[in-house]
Order: C-alpha cells, then sequence, then structure tokens
C-alpha cells in the first residue's frame, strides 16, 4: 500500500510539474504568435476560461487539446509537452521547391518568397500596399527610374515656371471653349 501511495505521490508531482511548464509554453506560444487569449480561444474552438485556466496552472490541457493546438497552431508537440526543439513546425515548402527549380530561384529568392507567404495576411498587406506606393510615386514623375537623384545639372526654374504657366494657360483656354459650346446650344 505505501508503494502505491509513493507512486501515486511521485506521478502527480510529475503531472503538476509538467503542468507548471505546460502553462508557461502555452503562454509562451500565445504571445510569440501575437493571440489575446480570447483569439488562441476562437481560434481551437474552446472558451477563453479554458486557455486562462491552462496558462494559470489551474487545469492541464488533455490529450484532445495538446493535439489541437498543434495542428491548428502549426505547433511542435515535442515542445509544447516537453520543450524539446524548435517551437513551430517547419512549413511545408514543396510548391516554393518547385517554384525555385522552374524559375532557377537563387536561396536569397527562395527565403525571400518563404518568409514572404509564411507571413500573416495583414503584413503581406502592408507590404505590398507599401510596394505600390513606391511604384506609383516613381511613375508618377517624368524622370526615368534610373537618373541619379541627386544631380549638377542646373535648373532652370524661370524655364519651368514659363511651362507651367502656358499649360495652365491651355487648360483655361480649353475650359473657355467648353463653357462657350455648351451656352451655344
Amino acid at each position: 500500500m505505501l508503494t502505491y501511495n509513493f507512486f501515486c505521490a511521485i506521478l502527480y508531482y510529475k503531472i503538476r510539474k509538467g503542468g507548471a511548464i505546460l502553462k508557461e509554453r502555452i503562454k509562451k506560444m500565445r504571445k510569440a504568435l501575437g493571440l489575446t487569449q480570447q483569439a488562441l480561444a476562437d481560434k481551437l474552438g474552446i472558451s477563453r476560461s479554458n486557455i486562462a485556466s491552462y496558462e494559470s496552472g489551474n487545469s492541464i490541457p488533455g490529450d484532445a487539446t495538446i493535439n489541437l493546438i498543434c495542428r491548428e497552431l502549426n505547433i511542435r508537440e515535442e515542445w509544447l509537452r516537453y520543450s524539446k526543439g524548435e517551437m513551430l513546425k517547419p512549413n511545408p515548402s514543396y510548391a516554393i521547391d518547385i517554384l525555385a527549380r522552374e524559375h532557377n530561384l537563387t536561396h536569397s529568392e527562395y527565403i525571400l518568397i518563404e518568409k514572404f507567404v509564411n507571413m500573416k495576411p495583414e503584413y503581406r498587406k502592408a507590404i505590398l500596399d507599401y510596394v505600390m506606393e513606391v511604384a506609383n510615386s516613381i511613375n508618377g514623375y517624368d524622370i526615368e527610374p534610373t537618373e541619379p537623384a541627386y544631380s549638377e545639372k542646373h535648373i532652370d526654374i524661370d524655364a519651368e515656371v514659363a511651362a507651367y504657366r502656358e499649360e495652365l494657360e491651355l487648360q483655361e483656354k480649353a475650359k473657355e471653349k467648353s463653357s462657350a459650346l455648351r451656352t451655344t446650344k
């Protein structure tokens, strides 16, 4: 009987100790993924109070919940349970491998594409928005994109002002003609 009680006490201690470490990893994982307790609960389809309970150590997630966390969040089970290895599973890059082969990508190009596709959608959108803003800015000037940003050439301000004035006058004349045509109809 003493052996059985002793065994149960050791088992209980190991479970509680494991739970203490597990609670830290769950919280670390959640924060690394940039999720609130509610957002994590929503992703997993469980209540926020369950997440809070796991993180506080008041309860230990069962095997089904651990498997759910690993599957839905791409977390390595060995890391979550035993703190071994990397937190995240390596993402399957088979499609990128095919692209690399078909388009003869360099290692840097491969990494660029892999990192981009693995970003959160809002980060990818922010990068694309920025690239579009830069492209629009470049296209908005009558300057070749390969021209130096600073040139020693003398800029004839008077000639530029005169050209601009002439353009405005032509626009004004076009408006007057358009107005005259409308009033004669």
